[in-house]
């Protein structure tokens, strides 16, 4: 009898002990599944997800975006066209230092809304065809306006090329210079202010031969400063000269200069870069020659 009495607390312990099992057991069955991780942008401060983050865009980005949404009197009032400066100084509200390709679109957008003489980008391209051809480490560009197609072409040398741009009119080289700059692409660029008579010598003392010449000025004055390139022995055997305008308006004497046997030279058609009242405000047919000297 008195070892049935001591038996009964052990008992009622084990009866305890399972009984205490049973209900943790059914606490856990019936407790919600705990949820994933947030990420951690999305905990901190519970605003900007990790997917908001991905599609944040830079302050440039943003406003090239904004400026593109706008009519065309308020472009007009925001992005006022009055000097050369203006256009850089909307690029710069428009492309982040370094990002050549922006520089490149916000340049192209402003083209949209004023008529000007940049090559634009259905040029641009055959212009870059040609620069990809001839692979050069030298290039000579005569006549480079506000530096659009400076860019397009520094952007595609190699760390050790140069481009000796030559510019006539100082205000166009000071904003060309600018519009390089914001491209990250001043360390293989140099200009060379003054007419091409004048300054050819110069730029056949800094760069030797040349691989590629890009003719883009005075129309008349094509085939005597190529005679003068020629003499300066910037352009010798193998130089690929290409030439802007040579339908619309045309540039006199040029095509006879660079036919055979002297040349080889295709034409591409391209549409004048402006529509204006020399054009009597409808687009007109024009063409970019691309010569390699034999």
């Amino acid at each position: 009898m008195l070892s049935h009495t001591k038996s009964l607390p052990r008992a009622a312990a084990m009866i305890m002990r399972v009984c205490l099992l049973i209900i943790h057991a059914n606490s856990l069955r019936e407790s919600p599944a705990p949820h994933p991780r947030a990420p951690r942008r999305a905990v901190l401060g519970g605003i900007l997800t990790a997917p908001q983050w991905a599609r944040a865009q830079s302050p440039y980005d943003a406003a090239f975006a904004a400026s593109t949404k706008l009519d065309a009197d308020a472009f007009y009032a925001a992005h006022p066209y009055r000097s050369a400066g203006d256009v850089l100084a909307y690029i710069e509200k428009c492309a982040a230092p370094g990002d050549a390709s922006a520089v490149l679109q916000a340049f192209e957008y402003f083209g949209k809304k004023y008529p000007m003489y940049s090559i634009g980008a259905t040029k641009g391209k055959i212009l870059d065809s040609a620069v990809a051809t001839a692979r050069p480490r030298r290039i000579v560009e005569v006549g480079s306006f506000l530096g659009y197609s400076a860019v397009r072409m520094a952007a595609k040398l190699p760390g050790d090329g140069m481009l000796a741009c030559v510019e006539g009119n100082p205000e166009f080289a000071r904003t060309a210079e600018g519009v390089v700059a914001r491209a990250g692409l001043s360390d293989r660029v140099r200009f060379f202010v003054g007419l091409a008579a004048d300054e050819i010598p110069g730029v056949a003392k800094t760069l030797g031969r040349a691989d590629l010449v890009f003719l883009d000025h005075c129309k008349e004055c094509y085939a005597p400063d190529l005679e003068r390139m020629e003499a300066a022995g910037l352009v010798a055997k193998g130089t690929v000269v290409v030439a802007d305008n040579v339908v619309f308006p045309g540039a006199p004497g040029y095509l006879d200069k660079v036919a055979a046997p002297a040349y080889a030279t295709v034409l591409k058609s391209a549409p004048y870069e402006a529509v204006g009242w020399e054009t009597r405000w409808k687009e007109v047919d024009d063409a970019m020659s691309i010569s390699t000297r034999l």
